[in-house]
């Protein structure tokens, strides 16, 4: 009698073990697609700033460039730069009124699989060659 109960007791465990590692590993695999999409979004909101950082330098080097030179624009209608492996492609649109030059500067900055573009607007005296600032504006990009 006492050894057909032990018998019983020994069926009754492998079924529950593998119940109990069975929820385990549901746990575990749970777990680890939680921290992998949580890690990717946070991946993801850096490119995303490093993208804006590269767009907003392309905007500064083309002002620094247009305050240097006033027909700058005019010259290289666009040129691209590269911020630590990331890129920028500044692009000019200019017109001449009243002696002064209204410049649309566009930078579209890249890093990885984000984008980010930014549109500045200056007005440049074409006798002194005073650059001035009128709008910075992110815009979508298309």
């Amino acid at each position: 009698m006492i050894e057909m109960m032990t018998h019983e007791k020994a069926q009754i465990a492998l079924p529950f073990i593998l119940l109990v590692s069975g929820i385990i590993i549901e746990i575990v695999v749970a777990g680890s697609l939680t921290s992998y999409f949580a890690s990717g979004s946070g991946f993801s909101e850096r490119l995303q700033a490093r993208a804006s950082s590269v767009a907003y330098s392309g905007i500064n080097d083309a002002l620094i460039q247009v305050a240097k030179n006033k027909d700058f624009g005019a010259l290289n209608p666009s040129y691209g730069i590269n911020v630590e492996g990331d890129t920028a492609t500044v692009s000019f649109q200019s017109s001449l009124s009243n002696g002064y030059y209204t410049y649309t500067i566009t930078s579209v900055g890249i890093a990885g699989t984000r984008q980010v573009k930014i549109v500045a607007v200056a007005i440049v005296n074409d006798s002194t060659g005073q650059v001035q600032l009128q709008s910075l504006n992110e815009v979508a990009v298309q």
